[in-house]
């Protein structure tokens, strides 16, 4: 039995209504709605969402065919079902639908998936609600010796291609040989920044991230330290040397906020 017909009248009403707004092509409006009126709220929901994947998409958007990228919107507005009622989780919905829940198409390009992910950061880190302001350190402490505060707005990444430089003037054939690694961050000034950087300092980052998942803080000495054991690197002096000099970096773009205050 159909579930819809056991609701009260005016539920079955909305029921079919929000049916016909998804998938007009399968679903009928509801008895007595005129089918002019229907067609503008079809238009106004499905605009909204495809306007909305777009503008958080842009790269993706530009370098996809008007019938792709439409086919593309359209399977998600009509076929997923979405996690979260907010609109401002359609893009991390839509990433995800990409991801996991469409099926990949012969042309479409290799790198679809990574660039989908490296645009929707920079949307998340916008969205994101926290201040760094707000969160206890000292900016003039000392990285090597005491326990090191990283910005929950800030993100390393790897990518087999290089995302961050793909573009209408630039669309990779081959995936290179080396991969990208890229920072993301919001600094205190909640301007967006992103840099490239090497497999030495992603995993730097990726030590501390792990430690802080752990609840367990780490000084800068300790986290090169670990880093040099992993790598085996040939001088490790050398690299906890150099190591010191990449701290005040990313102290300086935000990415490391300080010490323990």
């Amino acid at each position: 039995m159909n579930k819809s017909s056991e609701l009260p009248k005016f539920q079955q009403i909305q029921y079919e209504f929000a049916k016909n707004l998804r998938n007009p092509a399968k679903y009928q409006a509801p008895e007595g709605i005129e089918a002019r009126r229907m067609k503008v709220y079809q238009d106004l929901f499905y605009n909204n969402v495809q306007n909305f994947c777009a503008s958080s998409f842009p790269i993706l958007r530009s370098l996809t065919p008007d019938d792709k990228w439409h086919r593309m919107v359209r399977d998600f507005f009509t076929d997923y079902r979405a996690h979260s009622p907010y609109f401002a989780e359609i893009s991390a919905e839509f990433l995800n639908y990409l991801s996991d829940h469409r099926q990949p198409e012969q042309d479409d390009y290799p790198f679809m998936l990574e660039l989908a992910h490296w645009e929707w950061l920079e949307v998340a880190l916008l969205a994101n609600k926290d201040d760094i302001l707000s969160i206890p350190h000292d900016r003039n402490g000392d990285l090597f010796e005491q326990n090191i505060v990283i910005s929950p707005l800030s993100n390393a990444v790897a990518y087999e291609y290089p995302v961050h430089r793909i573009g209408s003037a630039y669309i990779p054939e081959e995936k290179p040989e080396q991969p990208s690694f890229l920072i993301i961050c919001r600094d205190r000034k909640h301007k967006i920044e992103f840099m490239e950087t090497n497999l030495f300092t992603y995993r730097l980052l990726q030590i501390f991230q792990e430690h802080l998942e752990q609840e367990h803080q780490i000084t800068g000495q300790q986290a090169l330290q670990q880093l040099a054991e992993e790598t085996q690197f040939p001088n490790p002096q050398q690299l906890i040397e150099g190591g010191k000099q990449m701290l005040d970096s990313l102290l300086q773009r935000d990415v490391i906020l300080g010490v323990n205050s």
